[in-house]
């Protein structure tokens, strides 16, 4: 089949390396290129986690963590730092009660414990904690390196600098891909179109008719020091949820060669896509320092540097994979897509396909499809 796939981020890149060594005709096409800082996937690191508050999300990434290792093997290198993850705050219960329930590995911690775990970290007195061992930091640019390699390597095109104008239904069947390239109009015809374009998805969704209400906001992330006084590089990841977890809070991973993490889990501002000025806010960044010295007392919080990037939140906070006719959509990444990214491929490819997902997973992805927002 030809292929056509909109956006070359986590979701949109890992479909289109997939689909092009499963032997497709493959073209990914872009507003800009891959691992890009004005959407959602550029960045050194993420974190990757088998702890989340649902099941079925517990179950999609035990699947996830197998598709890193298979992906990591075929790339002949390593894309994840394991570390662990101590989980505190809102919804611990629920983590540790659906870790439970799907037989992972997972431990509740005292403070004698999470001093041997994370001696730097101050313990809040207000929560039980829980720690579980598969989780880590992604190395994030360079799992996108690998999924452009794959992608290359099996033959696909990756053509930056499109500005898409439309994705239109063909009557006789496939779909038609219409785009600026470099000040001159392209067309594209295809089989199938994977429409993966992050903060950009709404307006084209809207353009077909697909009624979904997606807000894409701009967050930040800070990186500090760390210092030479700590093994900070070798530290466990932290998600600290507030009581109502109402939002993610606050969290921290290590990212070696550069600082440790944090990021607070609050919009600096709306996205527009006309807007593409990525600097700092500095207030923001003082707050996420000021976390840091609270949290981590004896790290050195100095401020290495601050990065903004997009994430688009779906109406439940979960992600937004179907098919419609010849288009397959996925967006609503809710900044936790990342992590995901393996998974990504292999369901879109399942998609585009129309072949049927391992059944440990398969009303798991089934849920994220368009059908629950039918009586919003």
């Amino acid at each position: 089949m030809r292929v056509v796939v909109v956006g070359v981020g986590a979701m949109g890149l890992s479909a289109a390396a997939e689909l092009a060594n499963r032997g497709h005709e493959v073209t990914a096409i872009d507003r800009f290129d891959v691992g890009h800082r004005f959407a959602s996937s550029s960045g050194a690191t993420r974190v990757f986690r088998l702890a989340h508050a649902d099941r079925d999300f517990v179950r999609m990434a035990i699947w996830n963590h197998e598709l890193w290792k298979r992906l990591e093997t075929d790339i002949g290198r390593p894309l994840r730092l394991t570390r662990g993850l101590l989980w505190r705050g809102g919804l611990t219960n629920e983590v540790g009660d659906a870790l439970a329930a799907e037989g992972v590995e997972h431990e509740w911690v005292d403070r004698a414990r999470q001093a041997e775990l994370f001696p730097e970290l101050r313990w809040a007195d207000d929560g039980p904690v829980v720690w579980q061992p598969e989780a880590g930091a992604v190395r994030a640019d360079d799992a996108l390196r690998a999924s452009l390699t794959r992608l290359r390597r099996a033959g696909g095109a990756l053509v930056g600098g499109c500005t898409v104008r439309a994705v239109e239904p063909r009557a006789s069947g496939g779909v038609e891909v219409v785009a600026d390239v470099s000040g001159a109009r392209r067309t594209w015809v295809a089989d199938r179109v994977v429409l993966a374009a992050g903060p950009w998805a709404g307006p084209l969704l809207g353009d077909l008719g697909i009624e979904v209400v997606l807000t894409p906001c701009l967050a930040q992330v800070t990186y500090v020091k760390g210092g030479d006084a700590v093994p900070w590089a070798s530290r466990p990841c932290l998600v600290d949820v507030p009581p109502d977890g109402a939002s993610f809070g606050f969290y921290a991973l290590p990212s070696p060669g550069i600082g440790f993490k944090v990021g607070l889990d609050q919009p600096v501002r709306d996205f527009l896509g006309s807007d593409l000025d990525r600097e700092p806010d500095a207030a923001r960044e003082q707050e996420a320092v000021e976390r840091v010295r609270r949290e981590l007392p004896a790290f050195d919080a100095t401020p290495v540097r601050s990065e903004l990037c997009a994430w688009t939140e779906s109406a439940d906070d979960r992600f937004v994979i179907d098919r419609i006719g010849d288009i397959v959509v996925a967006c609503g990444d809710s900044g936790q897509g990342f992590k995901f990214l393996p998974m990504f491929g292999e369901v879109l490819a399942g998609l585009v396909e129309e072949k049927p997902l391992p059944d440990a997973v398969a009303a798991d992805v089934a849920s994220l499809g368009l059908a629950r927002f039918a009586d919003r």
